[in-house]
């Protein structure tokens, strides 16, 4: 029989009703000292998942530590008591006494895997419970689901994101899981590290040698055989996982002539298919059960994770359980009979083709013929080869050693944060840690040229951004992260602090922007409330220094920002490049050549640059211009290169099918970019000031002028009047623009007509910009005692 088991919408009117208990509790935490020696563990799958792999490490390292474990039942309390564990009841006056009074609070699945009423103030570990293909937590909208106003889900929102900053540290497998994780919980990057997932340490440690999972071989095949099933020493088991469906009925139970089928198959391949539900909710699969086909369910195994090597291979649909299978490299077969539907409903972080390399089944015929592809010995490396790819995808660690891991980082964490940084390094950030790019990296060079004894510490967001050699990359909102920006004597930032960052004695701040101001910023920009320009003020008043290209920025700078301190105007350190590569009235050809090299635009293509600014109406990838069309419209001569804000890059990708569109929006030198254009296309950005230093064409496509000066930023200056290019409404214009660029070159009537105004915005905004620029700023911080 089917089983609901939970769902989030009466698990979320319970949270709701519970809003006096966590009130009351929070006042009491504030009363009741923790102890560090005192651990609490908990998990919704039981005693088992990472939770138990941590805890069994634990007192492998420190035997003499206090355990209790957080259980639901009588069952669980025997199951933590053989393990060596104090059996505590979650509910209750003793799950709450005991969670309230420990010094450390490791979970799985939820702060309800403890007392969650007792969490508050206490250092809290949430461990996952496998890595997520679906979107989880905030990221999907049936977790917020309640029967209500919209003022109910909001609060319930707010609760969740209240719950999510209670934890210290999130723990993933992988840079790919940490990016999901964090997205999921809203938390700041530094809250998420990559160290492997604990609950894959015993898959890791029993069936990676040369055993093969002949342990749990052993094991699975005993409890299959308690319940009637007789299976022969080579008969193969197959092991099918579907994931839960929010209370939803499971849509893949199969018909009675899918049964039958079922049945033969398996029979006639000397196989037997093991089904294991969900632990949070069953399907009807009775009548499917007979000699080939049998049950695992969590009442009899809680914790499946360590025994899966005692499976050949496994069908699922999107649950995690895949993910852990592919570290032993055999068969997924991925069935999922409501893919659609899920992925409206629920959501997946990709598609599950990519996941599943393009193997979905989506009825049980799909299903059983992969599954008789078994035997066919290319199609069976092929389904390996995808296993082990997933598994290098989702798994940065496979030496059984997370729980270590896990705990030298809650060591670590508990660490004094000023131990751990060298006061006398030097803190960079870009664009919010989201770019190692701009005047930030252009210093960093010159720093790391003239000083190289000195700690170079670099904000980033992910682990998979990689930071200039020899520098050290600090997550953002980390431990050390704080710590840096609190004692370092040097910032070099691009952009506002945030984080309530107050600047010390003896610290110096440059601020060196990214980019000469077309359109208003800050005080400047049109219906300025209260709330901004205090936030302006307080944000202007941390910069020691402020970095300006030229006069125009530096009156904008005094205005916009209110700044008051010294500004130095030298020119940008990111231009230098720039300028550095140009030969007479263009870029050397050399120099163009790497660039497009660097950006992998194919020989003999043209470019045309795409790089619009972002907008303040909306939360998407800007492309106007409609890059993929415009490349089509160019011809094969052409390679479309586009580079959206840094503001934009959470919102897709220009990249698609055709391999004349090139998406640079990620590439960290916007000078790169630059260098290898012919002709750059661009709105309201401030890369038309850098491109007039290589002197590169310019075309500017402004549909929505009016809108945009009118209405949403407005401009510094006139625009309409001092551009150095054409002012363009349609593609068809800009594709015309181009071509007669490539016939004519410089003598193109465009370029000739344009020829005194982009001399006079050179003039005007470039001035300083020799190829120097950062060698006079870094002359100035050693000056001012800085460095």
């Amino acid at each position: 029989m089917s089983t609901a088991g939970f769902d989030f919408a009466s698990g979320n009117l319970s949270k709701l009703l519970a809003l006096p208990k966590y009130a009351l509790s929070w006042m009491l935490s504030w009363f009741v000292p923790r102890v560090a020696s005192r651990w609490v563990f908990g998990s919704g799958a039981g005693v088992g998942e990472g939770a138990l792999a941590v805890a069994r490490r634990l007192r492998a390292e420190q035997p003499n530590v206090e355990i209790a474990w957080l259980v639901a039942n009588a069952d669980e309390a025997d199951r933590a008591q053989a393990e060596g564990f104090t059996a505590v009841m979650r509910r209750g006056r003793a799950g709450f006494w005991t969670t309230l009074r420990a010094g450390h609070i490791v979970v799985t699945h939820g702060l309800g895997d403890a007392n969650r009423f007792g969490v508050t103030g206490g250092f809290v570990v949430q461990l996952w419970h496998g890595a997520p293909l679906k979107c989880l937590h905030l990221d999907s909208p049936v977790t917020t689901a309640v029967t209500g106003p919209p003022m109910i889900r909001a609060l319930l929102r707010r609760m969740y994101r209240a719950g999510s900053r209670q934890v210290d540290l999130y723990v993933a497998g992988s840079p790919l899981a940490a990016d999901r994780l964090r997205s999921a919980f809203r938390v700041a990057p530094g809250k998420v590290r990559v160290l492997g997932d604990p609950r894959d340490d015993a898959l890791v440690n029993l069936h990676l040698g040369a055993e093969a999972g002949a342990e749990a071989g052993v094991e699975v095949r005993a409890l299959l055989e308690r319940t009637g099933a007789r299976i022969a020493e080579n008969d193969a088991l197959v092991l099918y996982a579907p994931t839960w469906r929010d209370g939803e009925a499971d849509p893949a139970v199969p018909t009675e002539e899918e049964a039958a089928a079922i049945r033969e198959a398996f029979a006639r391949a000397g196989a037997h298919l093991v089904i294991r539900s969900h632990p949070l909710g069953s399907g009807a699969y009775e009548a499917l059960i007979g000699d080939r086909v049998h049950t695992l369910g969590a009442e009899t195994v809680r914790d499946i994770t360590p025994m899966l090597g005692a499976f050949d291979a496994v069908i699922t649909d999107y649950s995690s359980l895949a993910i852990d299978f592919a570290l032993l490299g055999r068969p997924i077969l991925w069935f999922a009979p409501d893919l659609e539907h899920y992925g409206r409903t629920r959501g997946l972080y990709e598609p599950l083709e990519v996941t599943a390399a393009g193997r979905v089944a989506h009825d049980w015929a799909g299903v059983l013929q992969l599954w008789e592809s078994f035997s066919v010995p290319n199609e069976r490396r092929a389904l390996v080869r995808e296993a082990q790819a997933l598994a290098q995808r989702f798994h940065t660690y496979r030496d059984g050693r997370s729980a270590e891991r896990v705990l030298a980082e809650i060591r670590r964490l508990r660490t004094p944060a000023a131990d751990l940084i060298d006061a006398d390094g030097i803190f960079f950030e870009s664009y919010y840690g989201r770019q190692i790019s701009c005047n930030p990296l252009a210093l960093d060079r010159e720093i790391e040229r003239r000083f190289p004894e000195r700690t170079r510490y670099w904000s980033v967001t992910s682990e998979r951004q990689v930071v200039p050699s020899g520098a050290v990359p600090l997550l953002v909102g980390g431990h050390e992260w704080f710590a840096a920006r609190r004692t370092v004597r040097l910032l070099i930032v691009n952009d506002w602090l945030r984080y309530g960052f107050r600047r010390r004695r003896g610290q110096t701040v440059l601020q060196t922007w990214h980019g000469t101001m077309l359109k208003h910023l800050a005080l400047g920009r049109p219906s300025v409330g209260l709330r901004t320009r205090f936030a302006v003020r307080r944000e202007s008043a941390r910069w020691s220094l402020l970095l300006s290209q030229n006069p125009h920025a530096t009156a904008q700078f005094r205005s916009s920002y209110a700044f008051t301190g010294e500004i130095l105007e030298t020119g940008y350190p990111r231009d230098d490049r720039l300028a550095a590569a140009v030969a007479g009235d263009g870029v050397n050809p050399v120099a163009a050549r790497l660039a497009r090299s660097e950006l992998a635009v194919p020989q003999g293509k043209r470019v045309l640059v795409y790089a619009p600014t972002w907008r303040d109406r909306g939360v998407t990838l800007v492309d106007d211009l409609d890059v993929h069309r415009l490349a089509d419209e160019l011809g094969d001569e052409w390679v479309v290169v586009a580079r959206g804000h840094t503001r934009t890059h959470a919102f897709g990708s220009y990249a698609g099918t055709s391999a004349r569109v090139i998406d640079a929006s990620q590439h960290p030198d916007v000078s790169t970019v630059i260098l290898a254009a012919d002709v750059l296309v661009t709105d309201y950005s401030s890369i038309m000031f850098d491109a007039a230093v290589s002197r590169t064409p310019m075309l500017f496509f402004v549909p929505d002028l009016a809108a945009y000066r009118d209405r949403e930023r407005g401009f510094t200056f006139d625009f309409e009047r001092d551009a150095p290019g054409p002012l363009l409404e349609a593609r068809h214009e800009v594709v015309a623009h181009a071509h007669a660029l490539a016939e004519h070159g410089p003598d193109a009537g465009w370029v000739r007509d344009f020829e005194h105004a982009a001399a006079a915005w050179r003039e005007r905004f470039v001035p300083h910009d020799d190829g120097h620029a950062a060698t006079r700023v870094i002359d100035t911080l050693v000056d001012r005692g800085a460095l």
